[in-house]
């Protein structure tokens, strides 16, 4: 009984803690991931607007799956 309830909070606590502070970004680190995050953003912004549109045709001959 006793060794259940030990394991029961061993793997409570692990839950609630997780990996630590040893896996942590700095703030140069996070603007960069966010920079990046919003520059892939932008260049499919293009694609959705032609989507929304329906500027983008599909043309019978091309050699590339269109969607």
């Amino acid at each position: 009984m006793r060794k259940s309830v030990f394991f029961g909070l061993l793997i409570g606590l692990s839950l609630i803690v997780g990996c630590g502070p040893g896996v942590v970004k700095t703030v140069a680190e996070r603007r960069n991931t966010y920079k990046e995050v919003m520059r892939a953003d932008m260049r499919q912004l293009v694609d959705d607007w032609d989507t929304l549109w329906l500027a983008d045709r599909q043309y019978r001959l091309t050699r590339w799956q269109m969607r």
